[in-house]
């Protein structure tokens, strides 16, 4: 069930007058996003192919010789230096990335009425911002350390505040998250493999932003969906496989899970040791 706030919100956004026409199809619309998605994706490619080997070439950095029939150390110094190049690659492909976001207006909270001939600014914005976020996501080979470069100094101090989530935390595996200007992440957060983390919902006639936040030594299982206007409080855990609804508010050191989550116990406090009981998740 939704906040009665939100409710209300909702309810003044798409009451009204019934339109003496349906709603206009989307499949133009999507049509639209896919054709600018497949553009950006293949500017943000060429231009990381094209500035990795501009500055190799400029330095000399390519062996002399031919890989083709190459000895082994012939071949090795290839391996290397490709390796080199495409290090270089994902560095590029970062960049643009941020490049690329800094002229976007950030989407603010609220929201916002679908339907009409022309989608609301806000709407907008995070359609553009969603396009780098899938850039980022499922970036092409050779990207796959696109995820690395991101997480690590010195470019990792650029994305958390430029492009999202406003992040303490570091990763061994990439989450997915949805809307990472809407989404803050405190200290030691841990997520599970294929968690999806967003910063909205969607209603059937209106799109709602709301701030994610996720404070300090939290853990939230594999597969665990969260939604936007989530709040999860320090040292909370959310299991596996769960889905958390929008506007929740998870207490400290409470144990959820479920679809939909709900509360199981509360935990020991951080530090505390393990459960009597056992692993949450």
């Amino acid at each position: 069930m939704q906040p009665p706030a939100i409710q209300a919100e909702l309810s003044a956004a798409t009451t009204g007058p019934v339109p003496a026409r349906p709603r206009p199809d989307l499949i133009n619309s999507l049509r639209g996003f896919l054709t600018l998605d497949l553009a950006v994706r293949l500017l943000i490619w060429c231009g990381a192919f094209t500035g990795a080997t501009i500055v190799f070439t400029a330095f000399g950095a390519w062996p002399p010789l031919s890989p083709v029939n190459a000895d082994l150390a012939l071949a090795w110094r290839w391996a290397i230096q490709l390796a080199a190049w495409m290090l270089l690659f994902n560095y590029v492909y970062v960049i643009e990335l941020l490049v690329l976001r800094l002229p976007i207006p950030t989407p603010r909270e609220g929201v916002y009425p679908l339907g009409g001939r022309m989608p609301p600014l806000p709407i907008l914005w995070s359609c553009l911002v969603a396009v780098l976020t899938k850039a980022r996501y499922e970036a092409p080979f050779p990207g796959f350390l696109v995820f690395h470069v991101a997480n690590l100094p010195p470019l990792s101090w650029l994305m958390s505040p430029i492009f999202g989530p406003r992040s303490r935390s570091c990763y061994v595996l990439d989450p997915q998250i949805m809307d990472p200007h809407l989404v803050t992440l405190g200290r030691n957060v841990t997520i599970g493999f294929r968690a999806t983390i967003a910063g909205h919902y969607q209603d059937r006639d209106a799109v709602v932003f709301r701030r994610t936040i996720i404070e300090d030594d939290v853990l939230i299982g594999g597969h665990a969906a969260i939604f936007g206007g989530v709040h999860i409080h320090r040292g909370a855990v959310v299991g596996a496989g769960a889905v958390v609804l929008p506007n929740t508010t998870i207490g400290p050191n409470e144990f959820w899970r479920g679809a939909p989550a709900r509360r199981v116990r509360i935990l020991p406090p951080v530090g505390a040791g393990a459960s009597p009981e056992g692993p949450p998740c």
